[in-house]
């Protein structure tokens, strides 16, 4: 960087010219005061200059797209590689949703996190799970094969979204869902149907193929469980340490009831 500040100021008309003995005995103290002045300018010009360097930088970098947050950085192209990849090495020809919460929740020894993080994903993510275990066959069975994630690792899953022929068949719409509130919608559905125990698969059917007579409440609220599978491994292991994937009415109506909120607060 060149800097370039005009010291002249007429030194020689001001200070080299004295008209009288007072004037010769300040000129040492004249001259250090401009000098100070000269280095205090430089120095606020270089520290400026650093400023806008430094913003310049900051400005390239979200420039040239650098979006890292030092997460898992997973996304449905990279999931699916990953699960596809897995299911190769192990000799697993299809996932279903209680295996993929298995694998993000209790994996097996020799998972690595990239694998279960996949999971997880799925989980979070179930309208694209059903997107991949549907783009092929229609009808939501909650079955992915080995063969539907390698399309979707390999770029289908965006192609068929372009081309609009992605068979999503889950409802849309419906209540804003809370923990509690879906809690309550479940055991109020399970006591109903006389059905005691939920499973993972069996949100998926309810979110995504529900049987006749269930009500649009009911699917989003099996929906958000999938949507956050910390909660419903907070349900399914308030009473019991196991991790199962397994949920029963009584754990529904302790989250309905409040109690998951006062868990949260209270760990």
């Amino acid at each position: 960087m060149t800097t370039s500040i005009d010291t002249t100021a007429n030194l020689e008309a001001t200070y080299f010219q004295p008209t009288s003995e007072a004037q010769d005995s300040n000129f040492q103290e004249h001259i250090e005061e401009i000098l100070q002045s000269i280095i205090q300018s430089l120095a606020q010009q270089m520290q400026q200059s650093g400023l806008q360097g430094g913003m310049s930088g900051a400005q390239g970098a979200q420039d040239t797209g650098d979006t890292s947050s030092g997460g898992s950085g997973m996304n449905a192209q990279g999931a699916s590689g990953a699960l596809a990849s897995y299911m190769n090495d192990n000799g697993i020809s299809s996932l279903n949703p209680d295996q993929l919460y298995q694998i993000a929740y209790n994996p097996a020894a020799g998972t690595s996190p990239t694998v279960s993080a996949a999971a997880k994903y799925m989980l979070v993510h179930s309208s694209t799970f059903n997107a991949i275990e549907t783009h092929d066959v229609a009808g939501a069975d909650g079955i992915a094969g080995a063969n539907d994630f390698k399309w979707a690792a390999e770029g289908g899953l965006s192609s068929a979204s372009q081309s609009g022929q992605a068979r999503g068949t889950g409802q849309t719409g419906g209540p804003a869902m809370t923990a509690q509130s879906a809690s309550g919608a479940l055991a109020a559905y399970m006591s109903q149907n006389n059905t005691n125990l939920l499973d993972v698969n069996g949100l998926y059917q309810i979110a995504y193929n529900p049987s006749a007579g269930t009500s649009a409440t009911v699917s989003a609220a099996a929906k958000y469980m999938l949507q956050h599978p910390d909660t419903f491994n907070k349900i399914e292991t308030n009473d019991w340490t196991a991790t199962d994937g397994i949920a029963n009415t009584i754990q529904f109506d302790w989250a309905a009831e409040g109690d998951l909120d006062t868990a949260n607060k209270s760990a």
